[in-house]
């Protein structure tokens, strides 16, 4: 199975299962979160029984967990944070010229 790291862009070879613990060789990134996991759309999982996990980025041990395969959505993610960056950088810019 291929999965693309959301956190370095690294295209992965990550065989049959990803490990609870499993991380990027690239980047050290968790491949076992929600940002990896087809359920997690636009920001938030469409897996009706899974528990809302604090951090989507980090490492978990969600039983629903089922890697994208191909990379799907990462662009999608990588734009919203890139504009949650630049909003980032507008109002911290703004907020030291008062």
């Amino acid at each position: 199975m291929n999965l693309t790291c959301l956190s370095c862009g690294k295209n992965l070879d990550v065989g049959d299962k990803i490990g609870f613990r499993d991380l990027c060789p690239h980047c050290s990134a968790y491949l076992h979160s929600c940002v990896h996991c087809r359920f997690y759309v636009k920001e938030q999982c469409i897996e009706p029984v899974a528990e809302k996990v604090r951090d989507p980025e980090g490492g978990n041990y969600c039983d629903y967990f089922q890697a994208r395969e191909d990379g799907g959505g990462v662009e999608d993610i990588r734009d919203a944070k890139s504009e949650a960056e630049a909003l980032w950088k507008k109002l911290r810019g703004k907020r030291s010229s008062d």
